[in-house]
């Protein structure tokens, strides 16, 4: 009997350490496929996650590799409604404890302000540590370009 509470704590305490895996959730309905712009939004000053450590930038850079146009938010603001209407605005969050680093990235539809997809990573690390902060935004970017390649490819077979 005591063999058997030890196995079943040490699996216990084997599963607490697991992260599960990156993942994206999508709003009923949504594609990325009916979007074709993309406004990297700041953090709000006061914002607690106010230093992304260039992970909007690499998003930025990620999103146009994969036919997003990425616009600034004044210039979306002169676009015609038609170009407003298949625009997102990608937002960071970021919770860092020094051990678990949790980033998401929401997609809002610009016209209607709701979060319409939501990417969410969980990673092991230093935030503060390039490596470990490049491992982060990698588990991040996996889960949006299996989105994207499969919404975008969807719509050219259409």
């Amino acid at each position: 009997m005591p063999r058997l509470l030890l196995f079943l704590a040490v699996c216990l305490l084997a599963a607490c350490h697991h992260l599960p895996p990156p993942r994206l959730v999508y709003s009923s309905g949504f594609t990325f496929a009916n979007y074709d712009y993309v406004v990297v939004a700041k953090p709000d000053a006061g914002h607690q996650s106010a230093v992304l450590y260039g992970m909007d930038i690499d998003l930025a850079n990620l999103l146009g590799r994969y036919n997003m146009k990425v616009v600034g938010d004044k210039e979306l603001a002169t676009m015609p409604a038609s170009a407003q209407q298949r625009a997102l605005v990608a937002r960071f969050a970021m919770a860092a404890d020094g051990r678990i680093n949790t980033v998401t990235v929401s997609f809002d539809d610009e016209r209607s302000n709701r979060t319409v997809a939501s990417a969410t990573a969980m990673v092991k690390g230093d935030i503060y540590n390039t490596e470990d902060r490049s491992r982060i935004f990698e588990a991040l970017a996996s889960v949006i370009v299996k989105a994207l390649v499969h919404d975008k490819d969807t719509r050219a077979l259409q």
